[in-house]
This record gives structure tokens, C-alpha cells and sequence, in this order.
């Protein structure tokens, strides 16, 4: 399954394209996305599995069936759900439709198994990007000195919000180098920017 028009949108903010929807020529930005990485993304065998899994203390082997078990094979990386239920697991083993894996989170209904590619990595990095805005939303403001009376001081320098800042431009990166395109957050960051007029 290609990604989704959602995902693309998703991908371009986070690596600082704007969100306007005709080709740009005259300021140097194409169809990129739509044209090149949403046709040519490498993609993983993909199904669907019913199998009720419950949630573990850590990771159990579990035995899912698969609705078409085609293109999975023995030791195959495979995300398993999406979103917050997502987690990637090694296939243990396989016997027709079944494969083994460890997993430990809760999965229930029909949900989608992937064998790991493009797609799923460069999903993956957009839910990793997401949960640390999450976490950057709840802490926007803490850190800031209430009361003097001892100060210890975390073994990382910088406040927790800023932290969370590097892990943005860590997995923003990421995301760049997994679609072979340039973060232009970094590029701004850098003082360094160009616009080609036309």
C-alpha cells in the first residue's frame, strides 16, 4: 500500500515543504513527493491478521494468521498494527499462513502486517516524530526554576523541552535521509538559504 496522500502532507511539513498544491517551479519546489517518492518508495509484502493478541510484561511468542501470507518469509522484519499499537517484530517462524513473533503490545479487530520497507520505516519515523510533539506540547513551559532550596541537575545538559528539540531534528533527519531529500528545517537552521526565482 503506497503512502497515502495524508502521509505525504505529513512528510512535507515535517521536513519544512509547504503544503501548497501546484508545482512551484519559480521558488525551485516540484511535485517530489507525489512524482518520485510516493510511486517509487520501496515497498514490504502486505496483509491483514484477525488474531487477538494480548498485552505482555515483555515480548511472547505469538502466532498470527495472515490473511495472504505471500512475500513473508523466514527472519522478515515486520510491523505489525499502526499508529500507537504499532511494533515491529523478526519472524520466529512460518507455516503456511502462520508466523511466529514476539510481540508484547495488545492488538485486536483486523489490523495491517507488513513486511518492513520504505513505507513502513518512513511510517514509522512520522509516529516517532509525532509522539515526541506530543510529549514537546506537555512540557512547553516546565522546566522554568519555582523554588531555590537544592538544585540537582540532570546528567544531559539543556532543559527537558530542549531535548526533546534534538530528538525532533534527530528523527525530522531521519525521515530526510529515508526519502533521500533535504530537511529544509536544517537547511534553515544552518543560515544558509537559497530561492531561485524564475
Amino acid at each position: 500500500m503506497a503512502l497515502t496522500q495524508s502521509e505525504l502532507n505529513r512528510c512535507k511539513v515535517e521536513l519544512g515543504f509547504n503544503l501548497i498544491g501546484v508545482n512551484q517551479p519559480y521558488i525551485s519546489t516540484s511535485s517530489l513527493f507525489e512524482q518520485v517518492i510516493q510511486p517509487y518508495l520501496l515497498t514490504g509484502a502486505i496483509t491483514t491478521s484477525s488474531t487477538a493478541v494480548t498485552e505482555a510484561s515483555e515480548p511472547t511468542a505469538v502466532t498470527l494468521t495472515l490473511a495472504d501470507p505471500t512475500g513473508f518469509a523466514l527472519f522478515d522484519r515486520v510491523v505489525v498494527d499502526v499508529d500507537g499499537a504499532q511494533e515491529s517484530a523478526s519472524v520466529r517462524a512460518i507455516s503456511g499462513a502462520n508466523v511466529t513473533l514476539l510481540l508484547s503490545g495488545e492488538h485486536s479487530g483486523t489490523y495491517p502486517v507488513t513486511v518492513e520497507a520504505g513505507e513502513a520505516i518512513v511510517r514509522e519515523m512520522l509516529r516517532r516524530i509525532q509522539d515526541v510533539k506530543a510529549q514537546m506540547a506537555q512540557t512547553f513551559g516546565e522546566g522554568t526554576l519555582r523554588k531555590v532550596d537544592e538544585i540537582e541537575w540532570y546528567q544531559s545538559p539543556g532543559t527537558l523541552f530542549g531535548n526533546l528539540g534534538n530528538q525532533l531534528a534527530f528523527w525530522r533527519d531521519e525521515l530526510a535521509s529515508s526519502l533521500g531529500v533535504a530537511s529544509l528545517w536544517r537547511q534553515r537552521t544552518s543560515g544558509s538559504q537559497r530561492l531561485s526565482v524564475y
